[in-house]
């Protein structure tokens, strides 16, 4: 793994983890409050928790390992 790798790996963790934030914060619970509201007429379908797990992986596996594979490729104005 090239410095460029190990940078943007460390970048695109940070945009994860703003995102999990910002849906941790924001959007989580009006997902769980409408859940709640639709399990009183049984019409509920995917659990915010599942969606909550989706959001944490893609957020702090996927996007930091697109990372790594992006920043080998750029060159972050490090010379070759």
């Amino acid at each position: 793994m090239s410095f460029g790798g190990f940078l943007g790996g460390l970048l695109f963790l940070a945009i994860g983890l703003a995102e999990l934030a910002v849906f941790n914060r924001y959007l989580y619970p009006a997902l769980r409050w409408r859940h709640e509201r639709a399990k009183l007429t049984q019409s509920q379908c995917v659990r915010p928790a599942t969606i909550l797990a989706l959001v944490r992986v893609q957020s702090l596996v996927l996007l930091p390992l697109i990372g790594v594979i992006a920043g080998d490729r750029m060159r972050f104005g490090v010379p070759a």
